[in-house]
């Protein structure tokens, strides 16, 4: 009887979600726990990287879900970043509600302001930093700057559990190279970033994809939001 107010509650303010949340319950402690994220209030994560590696392209993707972003051309994110409301995206299988909380620009002064006030305030379950084959050196300062503000934030840092680095443009860079000879480049920061990992608790990851053509796009934000779910599917 009390299972049925509470779907009939739970139906009329959410829809199917509340039927959802009824099942949940009846599961469990920790499906209800990663219900709440997932479908009301939506997963905390942020997106950083040097600039035009496809941030705003990306956080875009995942609003509309669309399997191309050919001619989606934004302009430069300006100073202080631009906010971003919680949207529902289908990642996988089934529909998350995301929380990015702002769009940041690229540009090494926004790294010390932007990237630094957006981690404090979004407090992320999941970072997903973005690289390309371009700019080797300036993007190698961004990757330390993210590892060296993940180790510094304290309270920032304890609800992370997963970074993805996402190298992008792979329809410009996969003819003549490959994953793992890109991230050649980058090899004491990916030492460094699965040194951090293990310690604080978090998992990383490296994957490629092409965002505005939509290839590995679909996976790749499949095992992040997996990762940084309450209850991994």
């Amino acid at each position: 009887m009390m299972f049925n107010i509470i779907d009939q509650v739970f139906t009329a303010i959410f829809g199917r979600t509340g039927k959802d949340f009824v099942n949940a319950l009846a599961r469990g402690a920790d499906d209800v726990y990663d219900f709440v994220y997932v479908r009301v209030l939506g997963l905390p994560f942020i997106v950083l990287g040097a600039r035009q590696t496809g941030k705003t392209t990306l956080i875009e993707w995942l609003r509309q879900n669309v399997a191309s972003m050919d001619d989606f051309s934004p302009a430069p994110t300006p100073p202080g970043g631009d906010a971003v409301g919680s949207f529902t995206s289908f990642i996988g299988d089934e529909s998350l509600r995301l929380k990015p909380t702002r769009d940041v620009g690229g540009e090494y002064e926004m790294w010390e302001t932007d990237w630094v006030e957006l981690f404090r305030e979004a407090r992320p379950r999941g970072i997903i930093f973005m690289i390309d084959h371009t700019d080797l050196l300036k993007q190698k300062d961004a990757f330390n700057f993210l590892m060296n503000l993940i180790e510094e934030e304290k309270e920032s840092q304890r609800g992370l559990r997963a970074v993805l680095v996402l190298v992008n443009k792979s329809d410009l860079w996969l003819k003549t190279t490959s994953l793992d000879k890109l991230m050649n480049g980058y090899s004491n920061e990916v030492k460094r970033l699965h040194n951090q990992a293990e310690r604080l608790g978090y998992k990383a990851m490296i994957q490629s994809s092409s965002v505005a053509t939509g290839v590995g796009v679909r996976d790749a934000m499949s095992v992040f939001f997996n990762a940084i779910r309450p209850n991994a599917r």
